[in-house]
């Protein structure tokens, strides 16, 4: 029987061993080939899990992970910002308590350093002998005048402190 095909098939391939055999590590090579390029790629993660690993993720969950990072980091810089504001008007508050404090110690120095001439200018009037009664009235009133003046100005910065209090809290 000379047409028996698998006898006639097993005389070629003993005959072309090495070629068929290339032929099919070559169909072995494509099919692997094939199959790498069907697999997705994966990478480690951005987020990890509660055990502290990274788990390797697609393209597309890497892609939603890095969306999420970026929306927390907004978020962040937001409260960061609201937080920056709220210290820099604290800054603000604080820097106008100073200023207030130094305009009141000064208005107080000044009024003593007034008080202490016309006390001096009376003493000096009074051991001169020419101390006039009438004289002292209009130096009255000047002192009244400036205890007015110092005792307005402690209710302005005690009112002011109030209305700070207020907008801070508000």
């Amino acid at each position: 029987m000379k047409n028996d095909v698998v006898h006639t098939v097993l005389n070629f391939v003993d005959h072309n061993r090495y070629a068929v055999a290339s032929v099919l590590v070559f169909i072995l090579a494509m099919g692997l080939v094939l199959n790498l390029t069907g697999c997705q790629a994966t990478t480690a993660g951005l987020i990890t899990t509660a055990d502290g690993q990274t788990p390797k993720v697609s393209s597309a969950e890497f892609q939603r992970q890095a969306l999420i990072g970026e929306k927390d980091f907004a978020v962040q810089r937001i409260e960061l910002d609201a937080q920056i504001a709220a210290f820099n008007e604290e800054i603000r508050a604080f820097n106008e308590r100073v200023a207030a404090g130094l305009d009141d110690l000064q208005r107080q120095d000044e009024f003593k350093q007034q008080l202490l001439e016309t006390v001096g200018l009376i003493a000096v009037s009074a051991t001169e002998g020419t101390l006039n009664p009438a004289a002292l009235v209009p130096i009255g009133i000047g002192l009244l005048g400036g205890a007015l003046g110092l005792g307005t100005s402690a209710d302005n910065r005690r009112k002011d402190k109030v209305i700070t209090d207020l907008k801070a809290a508000a």
